[in-house]
């Protein structure tokens, strides 16, 4: 009975992954006749941050479930990540995402944003809060207005740069930032943080013309960020892509649930990942 069980959960997993790709990429070849005009040219001078590090952390959850499919998931994790199986065979979950995970999806969010004059990934080492800073402030000094996507994890008080927490006040009296006579040139700041809701205003004192964060954890990362950078990309309103992109990611994990009950999403982990906004949410390209 035990057996036949184990059987029917690969087999219900295997239809939900077919489904998620199927549904993903059919929402994402409608749109892309829908909406068709990308607006290249008010991209040009603009640069586009992305700070992308995990720092080992993901939920017990999510390794206990990758643990009891990992020959299953290995498979699929092969074909994404386009590398040999056999080199995932004695890796954990945390360390296929570090290795393989962090390109995978930097790499998808630069193609999604690919009409930007300027994109600079740091992950890794490059990750860390001195080298973010360095890189901010000399974008700025290049006349570029940055947009920013912060895909790190973060607490009501802090943010996790790479090996490093670092405190919201920190940031808000930075004498680096302060050295600067008036304020940076910051469109926007994406942030997938964990009660990133907490942070927004240092943001906005350092010049970014809106912000946006989660309420509380936040487990909808992962298609979200590349659907909102597709969305703003296309005339939307900085409210619209990220509400849009929010939206995508709760259907397919809607999509998940209705197979795999274990998944479902529920409404405590939806309220909590809801995204809030300070600044002018209207903000879009011009």
């Amino acid at each position: 009975m035990l057996i036949k069980q184990g059987k029917t959960n690969i087999k219900y997993l295997l239809i939900v992954v077919i489904l998620v790709v199927i549904v993903s990429e059919g929402i994402w070849w409608i749109n892309r006749f829908l909406v068709e005009k990308r607006l290249s040219k008010s991209l040009e001078n603009r640069a586009l941050l992305i700070v992308i590090e995990n720092n080992f952390r993901l939920s017990p959850k999510d390794e206990e479930n990758y643990e009891k499919h990992k020959n299953l998931i290995d498979t699929l994790f092969s074909h994404i990540f386009k590398v040999n199986k056999k080199d995932l065979n004695n890796k954990s979950l945390p360390e296929i995402v570090d290795i393989y995970g962090e390109n995978y999806l930097a790499n998808r969010f630069k193609n999604a944003a690919k009409d930007y004059g300027k994109i600079v990934i740091l992950s890794d080492k490059k990750a860390s809060y001195n080298n973010f800073k360095r890189v901010l402030i000399d974008l700025n000094n290049q006349g570029r207005t940055i947009d920013i996507l912060l895909h790190l994890h973060g607490g009501a008080d802090s943010i996790y740069f790479y090996n490093e927490e670092i405190s919201k006040h920190f940031i808000s009296y930075d004498k680096d930032f302060s050295l600067n006579q008036k304020p940076l040139n910051i469109g926007y700041i994406y942030q997938t943080i964990c009660y990133g809701g907490e942070n927004m205003e240092i943001w906005l004192n350092l010049g970014a013309q809106v912000v946006s964060g989660s309420k509380g954890g936040n487990n909808f990362v992962i298609l979200a960020p590349e659907r909102f950078l597709y969305l703003w990309t296309h005339e939307a309103t900085y409210y619209k892509a990220v509400n849009g992109g929010f939206n995508f990611e709760v259907l397919i994990w809607k999509t998940i649930g209705k197979f795999l009950p274990t998944y479902s999403v529920k409404e405590d982990d939806l309220e909590s990942g809801r995204m809030i906004f300070v600044g002018e949410k209207d903000y879009r390209l011009k």
